[in-house]
């Protein structure tokens, strides 16, 4: 009896400590800020190329891209502008190629209001007898959170690779 209330004291000390150490993200929070965002802008990434594979690259670049974007294209000079990304999308053909994407990293600022995707492309299309090729490569997006909330992107460019052997 009389180890009991000691005991009963320990065990109600134990229980209330906890048996799983906290994550640095939830002692911090600026690190969840930032984890959060990181999680944004992935997700806004995957649905950038979600929107591209069904509804075609002109709409998902428009729908995506904020109204200071700049466009860098390969062996070409940079497209800047809202107004000039449209321009350029217009005169991409309507059953033309299909460009998808899988992000391989993501990050962000610790404010949680600028970050990057980069990963992996692929560019399906078809040649002038049919036959469908495709070229891959690899691409970098600097995505800005925007007074909405919404993730849009700011700066976007990428390089083709060599076929996997």
């Amino acid at each position: 009896m009389k180890y009991t209330v000691p005991l009963i004291l320990l065990f109600g000390l134990m229980a209330s400590c906890r048996t799983q150490v906290d994550s640095p993200r939830s002692m911090n929070p600026a690190a969840a800020v930032r984890q959060k965002a990181i999680d944004e802008i992935r997700e806004a990434d995957q649905n950038f190329s979600i929107l591209s594979e069904k509804q075609g690259m002109a709409k998902a670049f428009t729908t995506y891209a904020a109204d200071d974007v700049i466009k860098l294209n390969d062996g070409a000079a940079p497209t800047i502008g809202f107004d000039s990304l449209r321009a350029q999308m217009s005169r991409l053909p309507a059953n033309g190629p299909v460009l998808t994407w899988q992000v391989l990293k993501a990050d962000a600022s610790s404010s949680g209001d600028l970050g990057y995707t980069f990963g992996q492309w692929m560019l399906t299309k078809k040649d002038n007898a049919g036959k469908r090729t495709s070229e891959q490569g690899v691409y970098i997006t600097v995505w800005k959170r925007q007074r909405n909330g919404q993730w849009r992107f700011v700066v976007d460019g990428g390089d083709s690779t060599p076929e996997p052997k």
